[in-house]
């Protein structure tokens, strides 16, 4: 790729700019006028078109009143975000103090300038998309204008904490073509005061302080500021997280759990960089109990909580006196030298680079190697980098203007991340699977080199342990979590923590009308919507994704139906208008349908569908938590 890669050398190093945190006690206080919390936090939802990478400038959020009176700021300062990497958590963009009201409406811009979007065509380094627009021309700066549903908007109570959830949706804003190596872009993005998904909350910023470390957990809590993504940049509010027995930590490369945790945590500055994820839930929810957002450390009860399950902190965030961080997925590894393509290097100053080359990390005895909310329950080394894993490498970093780098870690740290396997099942036997693998941390089984591994990508086994294997039947999709095995050890070459089979996989369904079509359904009624699958104006895109199972929808017996999951809690709809660039986002099924039937009026023309939910191929029926529809207009 023809990714320039730069500032990696000694003296351009020591040349970066220096962070720009404020002192920590001249920031991150909700202003005193204020009357609640708007916490505000971001995620994307996953496309069939897989992408290495998507990288694209987050400007500006803004929050608006019913009046239309010029936003609440959210966002501390412009970013740099990599949408593809956010479809696994939530992340926090702030917390400002705001007045007591209602919002109805979300501004966001995104900058698609400098974009570095990265298709997965199954190759080492993958195939660079230019972003255009509709009109085929390059893409700059894009401001969305998001609606909430008129019935639930974003209210902020007095002294109180209200959620607001956004979600990109990377399948209904980007159409891939490969001939010409673009990706036509029209961004579409959900907003809901209610949750969107169930998906891990994080939060970055650096520490304020700790309360009650000595106690039990139940009554500890420490709070944090927020600075989102790599930012540099402090931003509004501070959010208390309170932790719990099983809470696991990672503080200057010591692993621990609970208590002693906690109180090591304590024992760091003020000011000190951490990451901490967890789940969050609305106050109307049986879940939540015991953790709590506030704008202060003494707020009162809020409509938000959270618990944390793992915080980093210290050099387990950003290595003192080692400068470079580089996260990716191993694709190789000879000795010593393992190589990580697409990766993504984070300074000690937040300098976030895309190395589109490959990137050599350098291993050593004295590297240390940490596994992600492990809690320090085992001893590890370097052989647990193996082929397919996800890793966060702690080093000094060099390289080339062609894109390719070294870190050395032989001195540094290794932390492994949690990574997924999917594929289908070609052979089921007691606590063991079979894969002909399809997808390796995410990206192509194609790309990997397994020499060294004893692997083969077609016969790719996971101890899957005590995991329930009753839906795991020859030919079927599956999805499991876990960590590949130690490199060069025999068999198994995966070991499961979790697993998705076709019963519990979020399936995608995604087609595409390329001119537009007013008649897209055969049925838009109360309780379904059915796809026309023979409609002459269908485009590239007519699929139905399973893990790595997909269905061809114009092949299908019968027209597919799309019906509302109103047994879930996590429900957004949404209808995106191209031509105005704003989305109308619905927490329930019936605002939405009112809405869209309202809408094609014989002149209006549906471009696009997309629906997420479990489906039952029996009955062609997606049953789903997301419906996303892109209208013309």
């Amino acid at each position: 790729m023809n990714v320039y890669f730069s500032g990696l050398s000694s003296s351009l190093r020591r040349a970066r700019r220096k962070a720009l945190a404020a002192p920590a006690g001249l920031v991150l206080t909700a202003l005193t006028a204020c009357s609640g919390t708007a916490v505000v936090t971001m995620t994307s939802t996953a496309s069939p078109d897989n992408f290495l990478a998507y990288r694209v400038g987050l400007v500006s959020v803004q929050l608006q009143s019913g009046g239309g009176k010029s936003g609440l700021a959210i966002l501390p300062a412009s970013t740099t975000v990599d949408l593809a990497t956010l479809t696994r958590v939530s992340e926090v963009l702030g917390a400002p103090g705001v007045t007591k009201g209602n919002y109805t409406r979300a501004l966001i811009t995104l900058d698609y300038s400098s974009a570095q979007i990265v298709y997965d065509n199954g190759s080492l380094n993958g195939l660079p998309l230019a972003a255009v627009g509709a009109n085929g021309r390059l893409l700059g700066q894009v401001q969305l204008t998001v609606t909430l549903d008129p019935s639930a908007s974003f209210a902020v109570s007095s002294r109180g904490t209200s959620q607001l959830s956004l979600n990109f949706n990377l399948a209904a804003s980007n159409v891939v073509d490969l001939a010409r190596g673009t990706v036509t872009v029209t961004p579409m993005m959900a907003a809901s005061a209610m949750p969107i998904d169930s998906k891990p909350v994080r939060i970055r910023g650096p520490l304020m302080s700790v309360a009650n470390a000595a106690l039990t957990s139940a009554s500890a809590s420490f709070t944090m500021g927020i600075m989102p993504f790599n930012s540099t940049t402090n931003g509004a509010g501070r959010l208390a997280v309170v932790p719990n027995n099983t809470t696991a930590y990672e503080i200057n490369g010591l692993e621990s759990t609970g208590s002693v945790g906690l109180g090591q945590l304590a024992g760091l500055g003020t000011g000190t960089t951490t990451v901490a994820y967890g789940t969050m839930t609305a106050a109307n929810s049986a879940a939540t109990t015991t953790a709590a957002y506030s704008a202060t450390t003494t707020a009162s009860p809020t409509s938000a909580s959270i618990t944390a399950t793992q915080v980093l902190a210290g050099s387990s965030v950003q290595a003192a006196g080692l400068e470079d961080r580089v996260s990716g997925i191993v694709l190789a590894r000879s000795g010593d030298i393992v190589a990580v393509e697409d990766a993504t290097l984070v300074g000690a100053d937040g300098t976030d680079t895309f190395l589109g080359g490959t990137t050599t990390v350098i291993l050593g005895l004295n590297t240390l190697v940490t596994v992600f909310g492990q809690g320090g329950t085992e001893l590890n080394g370097p052989q647990q980098v193996s082929v397919g894993s996800a890793i966060d490498a702690f080093g000094v970093a060099s390289g080339e203007i062609s894109g390719n780098a070294t870190l050395d870690a032989s001195a540094g740290q290794i932390r492994l991340d949690m990574t997924t396997a999917s594929g289908l099942v070609t052979a089921a036997g007691s606590g063991t699977l079979n894969l002909n693998l399809a997808l390796l941390g995410g990206r192509s089984a194609a790309a990997f080199d397994f020499v060294g591994t004893g692997i083969s990508a077609n016969r790719y086994v996971v101890n899957t342990g005590a995991l329930d294997l009753t839906n795991s039947t020859v030919g079927v999709p599956v999805i499991v979590t876990g960590f590949p095995n130690s490199f060069g050890v025999t068999r198994p070459d995966f070991t499961a923590s979790t697993l998705l089979d076709p019963t519990t996989i979020q399936a995608e369904m995604v087609v595409d009308w390329s001119a537009g079509t007013a008649a897209p359904f055969t049925t838009l009624g109360s309780s379904a919507i059915s796809v026309d699958a023979h409609n002459g104006s269908i485009g590239p895109r007519h699929q139905i994704q399973i893990g790595a199972q997909t269905i061809d929808v114009v092949g299908l017996a019968s027209d597919p139906s799309i019906v509302p999951n109103t047994a879930s809690s996590n429900l957004v709809f949404t209808i995106g208008h191209a031509a105005s660039g704003t989305t109308e986002s619905f927490n329930t099924y019936p605002a939405f349908v009112a809405r869209l039937q309202a809408e094609l009026n014989g002149t209006t023309l549906v471009t696009g569908v997309t629906a997420i939910g479990q489906y039952t191929a029996s009955t062609f029926s997606l049953s789903a938590t997301s419906i996303t529809l892109f209208l013309n207009n």
